[in-house]
């Protein structure tokens, strides 16, 4: 019911009115949940969930790890939170971060029989010489196996691409607002594959309404951490195509 929503871009009423029509044809104590809400609260423990996490309003710097407890900024010294009104008691900041870890869905890609056996396609085909159908036939691909052979030993290690560029989510015709996505595309999928949304990974959404420009680096602090742990020391996972665990890796192309 969650693929039928994303694909056909249902509203949550709309959603919640199939889910009402799907309980009154179901027999009597069946577990279908009664809302969209109730359903999204089932799948959170699935760990697919994302990180807040507190930026400063001109991209100086990300309240993370040893900074997490700080209230001003120590580069431009602007306040963390907005200041209070009323009688709230809760602090907001002026802009948070949302960050999508990105080792859980790899792993899954290794969980599932439908992914598992292609990725390990970018090693497996034969290439013809002269034509470049995928990045696994250049030059660049090359020359890093070649200067990192333990890495692409292991046909099952993770080849990424990262891309990103800001857009205005609310329209042409609202007022200008920049909001930045950062997606990672995994290459060791074929070329019919490794284009298509469902693996095209939204690992960050940077906010707007100004364009975070050479700050784009603090940004990406949560990111590069996690790729340098994939390519340091990897992460446990099953792979059900050959029935045995083995250490993923990650690089960044």
């Amino acid at each position: 019911m969650f693929t039928i929503k994303l694909d056909h871009r249902l509203s949550e009423a709309g959603d919640d009115k199939i889910i009402e029509w799907a309980r009154s044809i179901l027999p009597e104590g069946n577990k279908l949940k009664e809302n969209f809400y109730a359903a999204k609260s089932m799948m959170k423990p699935l760990g697919l969930g994302y990180q807040k996490i507190d930026i400063g309003p001109n991209f100086c710097m990300l309240y993370y790890l040893e900074n997490a407890e700080m209230t001003e900024c120590m580069m431009c010294g602007h306040s963390r939170y907005k200041p209070r009104t009323g009688r709230g008691k809760t602090l907001v900041a002026y802009k948070k971060l949302r960050y999508f870890p990105i080792t859980p869905r790899l792993q899954r890609l290794f969980m599932s029989p439908r992914t598992a056996k292609h990725m390990t396609w970018h090693q497996s085909h034969h290439a013809v010489n002269g034509v470049m159908v995928h990045p696994s036939d250049g030059e660049a691909w090359k020359h890093f196996n070649s200067i990192h052979p333990h890495f692409s030993a292991e046909s099952r290690n993770v080849h990424l691409g990262l891309c990103t560029d800001g857009f205005n989510p609310f329209g042409s015709f609202a007022a200008p607002y920049s909001c930045w996505p950062v997606i990672l595309t995994v290459y060791n999928l074929p070329p019919g594959m490794c284009m298509r949304p469902e693996f095209r990974f939204l690992s960050l959404v940077i906010p707007g309404p100004s364009s975070p420009g050479w700050n784009i680096d603090v940004c990406l602090h949560p990111l590069i951490d996690e790729l340098t742990q994939l390519w340091s020391f990897g992460a446990l996972t099953y792979d059900i195509s050959r029935k045995q665990n083995f250490v993923m890796r990650a690089a960044l192309m």
